[in-house]
């Protein structure tokens, strides 16, 4: 991601961005879940707090 080489006000603006954005996504998909199926559902989930973790890394990363 472009992030990881941004540093400063910049990136914390967009991590706090992509934060939102995965939020309103997890909303979305927990508001139409009966239009999703299990299986889905699950690898939504499991990318979702994949990018959760990345998310984490960039702002420990962009913190030093």
């Amino acid at each position: 991601m472009i992030m990881t080489v941004l540093r400063g006000e910049i990136a914390i603006r967009q991590s706090r961005a992509l934060i939102r954005t995965f939020k309103q996504m997890k909303d979305f998909i927990i508001e139409n879940q009966d239009f999703i199926g299990s299986k889905e559902l699950v690898q939504i989930a499991i990318q979702t707090n994949k990018n959760k973790n990345d998310i984490e890394k960039i702002k420990i990363k962009s913190a030093h």
